[in-house]
């Protein structure tokens, strides 16, 4: 009796097939680094993406000697598949230079942030300056072009190009808040940067800057304004949401990926809205880190809640990607899920 109470437990703790878990999709610090020494106290701003349920964001900041001090998170929006989290820290004259970190934990889920402390003397501000896309709208399939140009102060008032640094490509779906780089390019001579990439669905582009170990410290991270593309195609979009466990452990070890697909339906004179996608095939990658050569590990039929569910081995540290190859792509279109990251010891 006591075996069948304790298998009944395990069983009531699974998550069912396509039943969201929480993920900590970014951590982001702003300044970067944050400048001190002068006469006005800085404050420092952290914005934690989730997705997932609904999950409280609790996190600490780690000073150079270990020592830490609690944040107090608040949520600020809400979409249909991610929340964004912020919190506020003021470092006064006497805070400590050096590298810091910002730890945060959501339902069991842990990421965390490097950032850097440094005194204003000699730091310089940089920003990304024209950033601009073409063309806008543009069909699925086609080349998105994206130029800018980095600068740093100068003067007092000048700004004058940085080049041979690297520029990251962002990008934020519609009805998403967290970002993910898509493409890198270094900046040429006059800072000046161009980079072409597929358009694949709508949402916002942003250019980001963060400094290599070379320029930490002198130069502060930048990112530019967003700008939106439209994306012409003619099925449904698709998104899938994905989760994996346990993101670390021994190798060979079974971890468990699920998730849902879901399609936008747009019904006559009313909002859009996400609905899932039954009974399509969803098919599970894996690309073992530094490798650079993907191969499909499992596949499973969604069911009637649009849910999924898989067991694999995790041979190696590596990332894992549910993707959707659509057979109509004139009614619904192909989509990947975010990237999972799980680790070997």
């Amino acid at each position: 009796m006591t075996i069948i109470r304790h298998l009944l437990a395990r069983l009531l703790r699974r998550p069912a097939a396509g039943a969201a878990l929480v993920e900590i999709e970014s951590v982001e610090v702003d300044p970067d680094p944050v400048p001190i020494g002068g006469e006005d106290r800085v404050v420092a701003t952290f914005e934690v993406v989730t997705s997932g349920p609904s999950a409280e964001v609790k996190g600490d900041l780690v000073a150079p000697d270990g020592s830490r001090t609690g944040l107090g998170f608040e949520r600020e929006e809400r979409t249909p598949f991610e929340e964004r989290w912020r919190a506020g820290h003021v470092f006064g004259r006497d805070a400590a230079a050096g590298t810091w970190r910002v730890v945060v934990g959501a339902d069991g889920v842990t990421g965390e942030r490097e950032f850097e402390v440094r005194f204003e003397e000699g730091l310089r501000r940089s920003r990304i300056d024209g950033f601009e896309l073409s063309p806008d709208p543009v069909d699925e399939g086609s080349r998105l072009t994206f130029s800018g140009r980095l600068e740093a102060v100068t003067g007092k008032e000048d700004w004058g190009g940085l080049p041979g640094r690297t520029v990251a490509l962002l990008f934020r779906a519609d009805d998403m808040l967290s970002r993910t780089e898509v493409a890198r390019v270094v900046t040429g001579r006059s800072g000046r940067f161009e980079a072409t990439v597929t358009a694949t669905e709508s949402g916002f582009w942003s250019a980001g800057f963060r400094a290599d170990a070379e320029d930490r410290g002198r130069l502060t991270a930048a990112r530019s304004a967003e700008v939106h593309s439209a994306v012409n195609a003619a099925g449904a979009q698709t998104r899938i949401t994905y989760s994996a466990r346990p993101k670390s452990g021994r190798r060979n070890r079974q971890a468990t990926h699920i998730g849902t697909l879901f399609v936008r339906v747009q019904p006559a004179g009313q909002p859009p809205r996400w609905d899932p996608l039954p009974q399509q095939r969803v098919r599970l990658w894996f690309d073992p880190s530094g490798a650079g050569a993907e191969s499909v590990r499992g596949s499973a039929t969604t069911g009637s809640d649009g849910g999924f569910r898989l067991r694999e081995k995790v041979p190696s540290t590596g990332d894992w990607q549910v993707r959707f190859d659509s057979q109509s792509p004139a009614q619904r279109r192909s989509c990947k899920s975010p990237a999972r990251r799980l680790t070997t010891s």
